[in-house]
């Protein structure tokens, strides 16, 4: 039996109201036709999507699956819509896309300058985020396809995961740092410094843990934690501390001079960026396109 997907809405009430009696309110409908169409979304199903009790109902894991499913296919609905609403008014498609910091630097930017290049009629809306908010994203349809850097098996079987470019970690160090003439450096003499690293739990995390793994090492125990790179850039800047970042995100500051890249002798890792997109969902012309461009990129920083 079909799904109406008319039905979910009603689940989408009673999960943000709580209770059948105020989410029945917010449809404007009564109590018992609430119930009603409930029984007919589970009956479909084939399963129970709330529990109730004392205190509400609430939508069980099935419910939360169901739920998060509907969401996206509201997202979707909504982006077509604005995809018409911008062709009737002359544009030549849309493209909403994520990427990670790391993304944004470059390859993004430039690969959308040769896309609107080739169509300047095209609209480009970017979300800037961490990999596991863009995945939630992506999978909530608010965004076609994303750039980012979660590892291959990390995401699940209804993502597309292609890998675009690899970026080289180096050590960085500011103008304060006594290793500042030098050109190439092992952990172990690192080790002796004081460190500053992204935040535990971060894909760009990981790859820097693999690097002291591989090494044999700890990571210092003192280290000083930080989400976002622009302000990890800003604490090796001022302080006499290092950190590991991958060599393309600091182009700019090593050319003014604030910041330098050293080569890491022995074991080290690399970020990778990649392209993820829903299995399901076909990607629209105008991302194709972008997926070109952006390819065509990777390849001429990987020549460098």
């Amino acid at each position: 039996m079909k799904i109406d997907p008319r039905l979910f809405r009603f689940l989408w009430a009673i999960e943000e109201h709580g209770t059948f009696i105020r989410a029945a309110r917010a449809e404007g409908i009564s109590q018992p036709a609430l119930s009603s169409k409930i029984a007919i979304l589970e009956q479909q199903l084939g399963t129970k999507l709330i529990d109730r009790g004392r205190h509400g109902a609430r939508l069980n894991s099935f419910g939360r699956l169901l739920l998060r499913h509907a969401r996206a296919i509201d997202a979707i609905v909504d982006r077509a819509a604005e995809e018409v609403r911008t062709s009737v008014e002359g544009s030549s498609g849309m493209l909403v896309l994520g990427g990670t910091p790391i993304s944004m630097i470059e390859i993004i930017p430039k690969s959308l300058d040769q896309l609107v290049r080739q169509n300047d009629n095209i609209r480009v809306s970017l979300v800037e985020a961490d990999d596991d908010i863009l995945l939630d994203r992506l999978r909530a349809g608010e965004i076609e396809l994303m750039l980012g850097g979660l590892l291959a098996g990390e995401t699940g079987s209804d993502i597309i995961e292609s890998p675009l470019v690899n970026f080289p970690l180096r050590a960085v160090i500011g103008r304060a740092n006594k290793f500042w003439n030098r050109d190439a450096i092992s952990l172990d003499e690192l080790l002796t410094q004081a460190w500053a690293l992204p935040a535990s739990g971060s894909v760009i995390r990981s790859y820097v843990d693999a690097i002291f793994v591989n090494a044999g090492a700890s990571v210092p125990a003192s280290h000083w934690s930080c989400s976002s790179m622009h302000g990890l850039k800003a604490v090796i800047q001022h302080t006499d501390r290092v950190t590991v970042m991958p060599g393309h995100a600091l182009d700019l500051e090593e050319r003014t001079g604030v910041l330098k890249t050293l080569t890491l002798k022995g074991p080290t890792s690399n970020r990778r960026l990649n392209i993820l997109r829903m299995r399901h969902l076909p990607l629209s012309p105008v991302a194709e396109s972008f997926v070109t461009h952006v390819r065509r990129m990777a390849e001429t920083i990987a020549r460098r």
